[in-house]
């Protein structure tokens, strides 16, 4: 009998940090951090209704925690991080000066 309940608090346990995972950036919130210029905006509502997933970025280029403080729009450009699709071809360029604004916010 202990074991099932263990078992069963594991599983709770399990499905609510996959829960939590799968939705880090739901429809309606945004993710934003500060570069040095300005404060980056990351809406995962909009990726969703341009038909991404989650999984599309998830593991890769991002893995699940907070590494993209470290991010360089050089790397970016680059195809690294955002700019595996910010290419022009899958998504709006990210080395066009009229793009800028469309995730720095506030510069």
């Amino acid at each position: 009998m202990k074991i099932h309940a263990v078992a069963a608090l594991a599983s709770v346990i399990v499905a609510v940090f996959l829960l939590n995972s799968a939705l880090a950036v739901p429809v309606g919130r945004t993710l934003e951090w500060k570069t040095g210029i300005s404060t980056v905006v990351f809406d995962g509502g909009v990726h969703a209704e341009n038909g991404f997933r989650c999984s599309d970025c998830h593991p890769s280029p991002f893995m699940m925690k907070k590494d993209y403080a470290n991010m360089k729009m050089v790397e970016i450009i680059a195809g690294k991080y955002c700019g595996k699709c910010h290419n022009g071809q899958t998504a709006f360029a990210s080395n066009v000066a009229e793009n800028c604004a469309r995730c720095h916010k506030h510069m």
